[in-house]
């Protein structure tokens, strides 16, 4: 075999990928949803702040556990987090036809991306409510209240590594198992464990995926943001990446999952390669301002990614950002692509599904996946005039026919994290 031919046998390939999300329970709907322009982002009643602040959020709604997971009795150990990460892994493995007993067992594995799981609200009122006494909470009562009332399998229930566990344990996963949690670069920097643990030949299958509520109604009470859009008259046009009337992000929750797998194997039992990792790229540029890093750690994340795999920027298509309304964020990463892959277009999906952060990356790079595969790539939700501060060119209004078949994932962090992807659409 050629050194060529052996590299090709070796590159880790997608045969699979899952999505529950505001816009759709599958990948078929999301996508479809996103080519017309749609927005889940709506007022999340009856909740508002304890100042009588709105809250706005893109929220998946009539989501049944029953449908998406089994077996059913496992329901009640698993939160609203990782029931939703459970049921896009399942929907990833049916698409690239893995189940338990198909593969290895100990050459696959899975990784995920978390983050702090926050209890609903209801999980905790009644103990809460012991607490209280005429509306004023009695801390001193919690110790003894709590553990006497609480259901025991609390903790385990809500543990960011649980969907890993659990994911792992329906598929007889022996290999590796791990869960990532950086923010909004946890899903990308999944994927990049995945794909390394498959070249260091620790595994040859890998299911990735990632799980996030950043509009979870406890999480709101702690850490309403400022980076929040007050754009409340139209609440659907609220979060506008890139535009000239942006003024913060809107919260949103998500779960995907895909499966990597090793070329050779994936050729060797008949599976159906949608995909190609050509490059990766984890870079990181410091800052005592919040997003102040992110123009730099964009340009050397791009510039490893062309390096790495050869290409010029006539031969990508577009560049999928992180971009999510948050102006100096938006402002940063622009000029960040423009200076690398000036003429290459942009777009961004948060418009239409808010930022769920640590499950951003993943859901983003699925839905530029499926619309590679179709060959249309669905425009930047409410996205109408290029602000004077964002300088590329932005994919709004209609949709975008595929020029080539590459694209860029990029996802940051407030601390200067960037990590961007570089795949093919085999």
């Amino acid at each position: 075999m050629s050194f060529q031919a052996a590299r090709a046998a070796d590159d880790v390939v997608i045969t699979g990928y899952g999505a529950i999300t505001p816009l759709g329970h599958d990948v078929e709907s999301f996508s479809d949803s996103l080519r017309k322009g749609l927005s889940a982002v709506d007022f999340l009643e009856p909740h508002q702040g304890v100042d009588g602040t709105k809250w706005m959020a893109a929220v998946i709604r009539n989501f049944d556990p029953k449908q998406h997971v089994q077996p059913r009795k496992t329901i009640k150990v698993m939160c609203r987090e990782i029931q939703l990460a459970f049921g896009a892994a399942m929907q990833a493995c049916r698409v690239s036809g893995v189940s338990a007993g198909m593969i290895e067992p100990d050459r696959l594995g899975t990784v995920f991306s978390g983050e702090i799981i926050f209890s609903e609200i209801g999980d905790a009122e009644s103990i809460i409510r012991l607490c209280s006494e005429n509306g004023i909470m009695k801390h001193d009562r919690w110790a003894a209240e709590s553990m006497e009332n609480m259901y025991p399998l609390w903790m385990l229930k809500s543990l960011p590594n649980m969907a890993a566990c659990h994911v792992g344990i329906a598929l007889d996963a022996r290999g590796p198992n791990n869960t990532i949690t950086t923010e909004g670069t946890s899903s990308l920097n999944a994927l990049l464990e995945a794909i390394n643990v498959i070249r260091r030949d620790k595994a040859d299958v890998m299911i990735v995926g990632s799980t996030a509520s950043r509009s979870c109604f406890t999480r709101l009470l702690q850490r309403h943001e400022e980076d929040f859009s007050k754009s409340y008259g139209d609440v659907a046009k609220a979060c506008k990446p890139f535009d000239a009337s942006r003024d913060g992000t809107v919260p949103g929750e998500s779960a995907s999952a895909v499966v990597l797998e090793r070329r050779s194997h994936a050729e060797a039992r008949g599976a159906k390669i949608l995909g190609t990792i050509l490059s990766w790229a984890n870079t990181f540029a410091g800052s005592p301002d919040r997003w102040g890093g992110i123009q730099q750690s964009t340009e050397s994340a791009l510039s490893s990614l062309l390096t790495r795999s050869g290409l010029v920027p006539a031969g990508i298509d577009h560049v999928n950002a992180s971009a999510s309304g948050i102006v100096s964020m938006d402002a940063g990463e622009s000029r960040g692509i423009a200076n690398v892959l000036s003429g290459v277009p942009v777009v961004s999906y948060k418009g239409a599904i808010g930022d769920s952060i640590s499950g951003a990356g993943l859901i983003e790079w699925i839905a530029s996946m499926s619309g590679m595969q179709s060959g249309i790539i669905a425009p930047t939700t409410n996205h109408c005039k290029t602000a004077s501060d964002c300088p590329v060119d932005v994919i709004s209004q209609s949709v975008k026919q595929r020029s080539t078949n590459c694209f860029v994932k990029l996802s940051s962090n407030s601390q200067g994290h960037t990590i961007g992807v570089l795949t093919r659409v085999d």
